[in-house]
């Protein structure tokens, strides 16, 4: 919008508004004070400092812009012609000319000529790796978990239990790029603990079978290789003569950081099923 232009005919500053829809732009946190970029992670638009300001990182006309000087840059399409005046005596070959909008301390914004840099002014900003891996880990759909117990019918004091998840596999890695950054997260079961109501809880943690191993007839009165329980009490006595229960499956993303020296710590998603029951009986011995 601008106002109407004065006696004379010279322009006046244009004011640009923006009206975002749905717009989100991995970024992280604006630092007060600072001259670079930030926001947006939580699903806002991306905003950058400058003059004690806070300013659209992006504008879908004016380009991006950069803290350290106040301006949108957005290269010129098409691009002058080689041997303009808006080249500055450089080559093509060499650089990129823009087009600049600054902003002025007083909010208001004013165009200057097109100026040539052999490098962007401003841009994309490196991505934040912590929020942009939660991000992912928050849109991985995790295998409820399903448990697989054997016997299938009362278990007995002093007989092997067989502990396993029916859906156990792991989703496949998901990426995200942008800025020169690239997160990489990898779903990965860590533990699954089975608390089955007797006071001495499992936790099956062996490296890539903590789901356990799933029980075959060929296997006959072993012990579980992976995940299993014995039981060293009945269940007479307890309401209804059965244990309660649960089976908690520790996920965790695992993050990959390439393109940045920031690490990130693996994501921690817990899943509980609940409540689980378990009839145990003790065998009687008669001389």
């Amino acid at each position: 919008m601008a106002d109407e232009p004065p006696i004379g005919g010279d322009v006046t500053h244009c004011q640009v508004n923006v009206i975002c829809e749905e717009h989100t732009t991995p970024g992280g946190t604006p630092s007060p004070g600072g001259g670079g970029t930030g926001g947006g992670s939580s699903g806002g638009p991306q905003v950058c400092r400058w003059n004690g300001q806070d300013w659209p990182c992006h504008d879908p006309e004016l380009g991006w812009f950069s803290g350290s000087t106040g301006c949108y840059y957005r290269e010129l399409a098409p691009q002058p012609a080689a041997g303009a005046p808006e080249w500055g005596g450089h080559q093509p070959s060499e650089g990129t000319v823009y087009a600049v909008t600054c902003r002025f301390t007083d909010g208001s914004m004013g165009t200057s000529a097109p100026q040539f840099f052999a490098q962007a002014p401003a841009g994309p900003p490196p991505l934040n790796p912590v929020a942009e891996a939660r991000k992912i880990m928050d849109s991985v759909v995790l295998p409820f978990p399903e448990p697989g117990m054997a016997p299938k019918g009362p278990a007995v004091v002093g007989v092997p239990v067989w502990l396993w998840l029916e859906n156990a596999k792991a989703p496949a890695p998901k990426s995200v790029s942008g800025g020169g950054v690239t997160i990489t997260v990898t779903p990965r079961l860590q533990s699954v603990v089975w608390d089955l109501g007797d006071g001495r809880p499992e936790t099956c943690s062996k490296e890539g079978a903590a789901a356990g191993t799933p029980y075959e007839a060929k296997y006959g009165a072993a012990k579980s290789p992976t995940c299993g329980h014995e039981f060293t009490t009945g269940s007479a006595g307890k309401p209804n003569g059965t244990f309660v229960g649960s089976v908690q499956a520790n996920w965790v993303g695992v993050v990959t950081v390439t393109g940045s020296t920031q690490k990130v710590d693996p994501i921690k998603v817990p899943l509980t099923f609940a409540p689980l029951e378990l009839r145990v009986n003790e065998v009687q011995v008669l001389n």
